[in-house]
C-alpha cells in the first residue's frame, strides 16, 4: 500500500471518529424563566469635551430569557448555541399583524451556569406596530422561544398559547427585520457579565 493511501485511510478514521463523538454528545437545556418588559432607553453622562444632545428616554420593548445549558462532553463550554425567538403582537396596527422572529447565535457557554439572552423591539418598531400615540403593553405580546445546541432542539418555552404552536406556522406574514438583538440597541454594555457572548 503506497503512503497517500496510508494516509487517506488514516485520514478517514479519524473523521469517522470525530462524527461518532459529536453525534455522541447530548444535552440538557432548561429555559428558566421568559420576561418581556417596557423598559427606557438609557442615559449615560459622558465627559472629555462631548458635546451633549438632549433628548427624552423613550420606550423599548424587552424579551429577556433566563437559560443554562450541560452536555456529556469533556469541554466546560457549549459553542454554536442559538435561541431562536418568536414574538405575536395580538393587537397591532393590522398590516403589522405578523410573526416576528430572531436568530440569536451564542458562543463560548459556560455548562451549568445561568445566563440570559435578550431581543428588543426599538421605539419606533413599536410606533409603527401599535401607532405612535398608543402605550404599547408588553402582555400584548405572545413569546416563544427555541433552544438549539448542534442543530438540535434541545430546550424551549412559550409565555402563551402553547397549544396552539403558533410559532410554528407558515401561513401568517413573517417578519425578520424588527426585532433587534442586545449588542445593536443602547443596552449592549449593561450587566454583560450576565448575558452569554454572540456572534453579531
Amino acid at each position: 500500500m503506497t503512503r497517500i493511501a496510508t494516509l487517506t485511510i488514516g485520514f478517514a478514521a479519524a473523521l469517522t471518529l470525530v462524527g461518532t463523538a459529536v453525534a455522541q454528545e447530548k444535552f440538557k437545556a432548561e429555559i428558566r424563566k421568559i420576561d418581556v418588559d417596557s423598559t427606557k432607553t438609557p442615559d449615560f453622562n459622558v465627559s472629555s469635551g462631548v458635546k451633549l444632545i438632549r433628548s427624552k428616554p423613550e420606550d423599548w420593548i424587552q424579551i429577556d430569557v433566563t437559560f443554562n445549558i450541560d452536555s456529556n462532553s469533556k469541554s466546560d463550554f457549549v459553542d454554536n448555541l442559538e435561541l431562536k425567538f418568536y414574538v405575536l403582537p395580538k393587537s397591532a396596527q393590522k398590516d403589522f399583524l405578523k410573526l416576528y422572529s430572531t436568530t440569536i447565535k451564542h458562543v463560548d457557554v459556560l455548562k451549568q451556569k445561568d445566563y440570559h439572552s435578550a431581543v428588543y423591539f426599538s421605539p419606533n418598531s413599536l410606533a409603527r406596530m401599535y401607532g405612535k400615540t398608543k402605550t404599547t403593553n408588553p402582555n400584548d405580546l405572545w413569546v416563544a422561544v427555541e433552544m438549539y445546541a448542534g442543530g438540535e432542539l434541545v430546550g424551549g418555552e412559550v409565555t402563551d398559547g402553547k397549544s396552539s404552536e403558533w410559532w410554528r406556522r407558515k401561513d401568517v406574514p413573517q417578519d425578520t427585520s424588527m426585532l433587534r438583538p442586545k449588542s445593536k440597541t443602547p443596552f449592549s454594555v449593561l450587566f454583560y457579565d450576565a448575558f452569554a457572548e454572540t456572534r453579531d
